[in-house]
């Protein structure tokens, strides 16, 4: 599959965690240094069968990156631009339109694994920047809002959905807000898989004088594993300080500058 992902090591805004409780945010008093920052630490956290799982607080390895793939993949016999081999044929794109996704990757305290969350659109290419063979969301795009998301549950297979993601490395095992099977097999996995799941962004800060905001959301949502059978997960609470246009290859530079 030619599907394009851009992902960068981001340790410095990503310190301290916090909890969820009634769509509020108590989180520990960040160090000196931060305290300085017009940005928030990144923070995450949710639970698991009663156990709570956050953000590692010392050594917090987390990523930002940005990806492209196709829409509306269908199977042929002519190879595109966007497409998966499968057998004798490919699963190929839109010509004229481009998957991005923007995302965070963040390291689970103790070493438990890792969460990912990806905010997803599509766009005709016309309507969106290029540098490279990178797309991604031109400068004044405001990429996200405030509100429900819904779960993208064909995420990295045809590519027909908008929304959000969620990726679980937990203890050696992955869960995915989306199904792991290749593009080849059936899913189970509909709409209502997630029919008692939730991500809402609830609040978007501007920060004055830069392209950045803090975005913070609460969630909740069903995970499957390879094999397609869910774990729930409730009380999240996720928080990120990242452009208001969505991940870009400048946009880890200056983050680092203004912090």
């Amino acid at each position: 599959m030619k599907n394009l992902r851009f992902l960068m090591p981001l340790v410095a805004v990503l310190l301290v965690s916090s909890c969820k409780k009634k769509d509020t945010v108590a989180a520990p008093e960040p160090p000196e240094e931060i305290k300085k920052s017009p940005f928030l630490p990144d923070s995450t956290s949710f639970t698991i069968n009663g156990k709570r799982y956050t953000n590692a607080l010392i050594t917090p390895g987390t990523s930002r990156g940005y990806g492209n793939s196709g829409v509306n993949l269908q199977f042929g016999n002519t190879n595109g631009e966007w497409s998966i081999g499968s057998g004798d044929g490919y699963w190929v794109g839109e010509v004229d339109s481009v998957q991005y996704s923007s995302i965070s990757k963040t390291k689970l305290e103790h070493d438990e694994g890792a969460i990912t969350v990806s905010f997803i659109k599509k766009y005709k290419k016309v309507n969106i920047s290029k540098l490279g063979s990178m797309y991604y969301p031109k400068v004044g795009d405001n990429f996200f809002t405030l509100g429900d998301y819904p779960y993208a549950v064909d995420y990295e297979r045809t590519g027909k959905d908008e929304g959000v993601a969620i990726n679980l490395f937990l203890n050696s095992h992955t869960l995915t807000s989306y199904s792991q099977l290749s593009i080849s097999t059936p899913s189970q996995l509909t709409a209502k898989s997630h029919s008692n799941s939730k991500f809402k962004i609830l609040k978007i800060e501007e920060i004055k004088g830069t392209d950045f905001i803090i975005l913070e959301a609460a969630f909740e949502a069903t995970l499957f594993d390879k094999n397609e059978n869910g774990v729930k997960v409730t009380d999240g609470f996720f928080r990120i300080t990242t452009p208001k246009h969505g991940e870009r290859l400048d946009s880890f530079t200056l983050l680092y500058l203004y912090l």
